[in-house]
């Protein structure tokens, strides 16, 4: 098989799996490490937008930050919410993701995984905690924190502390809410939940240490978080 079909090849397996490891499919992996397909794939990079990682054994395919191609678009996350959803929602379900990735990924020590499963209870209080002090700032300061951090805060306040905790028959709860926001990381393959458990999956716990966090990255997520009023 020549280097354009190989690289072909595991840009589909890719983009459908997210990832291609070395156990289930060793010769695609030792071709990754060809330099006619690595020549390729670069192309590849630069085109869609992307990035191709290794890290113990497996590759991985990551949209960029910017990606307008791969990556998920906010009009992409609507369909998660619920018959009826708004970009509102998402700005909320935005500031949920970044909460939960904090929560786990937050350690001071060499390692930043800093606990195993986050329990949606515990959740719920913590940001019942956090949006019941973003109530109480006046709308200058929510306007420094939006304008910093680019996340519309005052919608999500509103929507938050309108819902109830969970109800039998309300469709639009806290607990719902979260729930939504994990079926997204359930199918990019970061985390799922368990008994009312929120656990990450092996690919999360690699990317975010082999590649999205390093010291100066924690130290500026625990400053958002811890001081700088997110």
């Amino acid at each position: 098989m020549n280097a354009v079909r190989v690289a072909i090849k595991m840009f589909k397996i890719l983009v459908d799996k997210g990832e291609i490891n070395r156990k289930d499919n060793f010769d695609l992996y030792s071709n990754y490490l060809d330099g006619d397909v690595q020549q390729i794939l670069s192309c590849f990079e630069e085109e869609f937008e992307v990035k191709f990682l290794n890290f113990d054994d497996t590759i991985y395919l990551i949209p960029k930050l910017d990606s307008t191609i791969l990556g998920l678009k906010p009009a992409d996350l609507r369909r998660y919410f619920g018959s009826n959803p708004n970009q509102k929602d998402v700005y909320l379900g935005y500031y949920i993701i970044m909460y939960i990735l904090y929560e786990f990924y937050s350690g001071e020590n060499r390692d930043p995984k800093k606990i195993d499963y986050l329990q949606i209870s515990y959740l719920i209080d913590r940001l019942d905690m956090r949006f019941d002090k973003f109530d109480k700032l006046d709308e200058e300061e929510l306007n420094e924190l939006e304008e910093e951090y680019s996340i519309n805060i005052k919608s999500a306040i509103k929507i938050w502390t309108s819902m109830l905790v969970d109800h039998e028959i309300k469709r639009k709860t806290k607990y719902r809410m979260i729930i939504n926001v994990c079926k997204i990381l359930e199918e990019q393959k970061l985390a799922y939940v368990v008994e009312g458990e929120i656990r990450t999956t092996q690919k999360l716990d690699v990317l975010m240490r082999q590649y999205y966090l390093h010291a100066d990255r924690v130290s500026g997520i625990n400053q958002a978080f811890e001081n700088g009023g997110l």
